[in-house]
């Protein structure tokens, strides 16, 4: 229904205005934008409920896992950021002297 209305009045807007179409272009691309991302909130969801109720496998909890924490680094303060990234860099640092020797 509601796109049938959409394309109703994208029809009219199409015969009336000589930019017409580009309206209904503009339209219909927020229309499905905001689908995509009414989508995108809906999956986000039911992968919390899932792995709140234990319901995902062992890979599917290691994904979500990653891209919680993925997500969670912009919440980071500056001061946490900085000492993460000294510990990689020491990390990378024994990597590279372990391989040179």
């Amino acid at each position: 229904m509601y796109f049938f209305m959409l394309l109703l009045v994208g029809v009219v807007l199409c015969i009336l205005f000589p930019y017409g179409p580009i309206i209904v272009g503009g339209v219909v691309f927020a229309v499905v934008i905001d689908q995509y991302r009414q989508t995108i909130y809906m999956r986000e969801d039911i992968q919390a409920i899932k792995n709140h109720l234990k319901l995902m496998t062992k890979e599917e909890s290691e994904d979500y896992e990653a891209d919680q924490a993925y997500k969670d680094i912009d919440r980071i303060s500056s001061e946490r950021m900085e000492v993460i990234n000294r510990k990689i860099e020491a990390e990378l640092e024994r990597d590279s002297k372990n391989r040179k020797t």
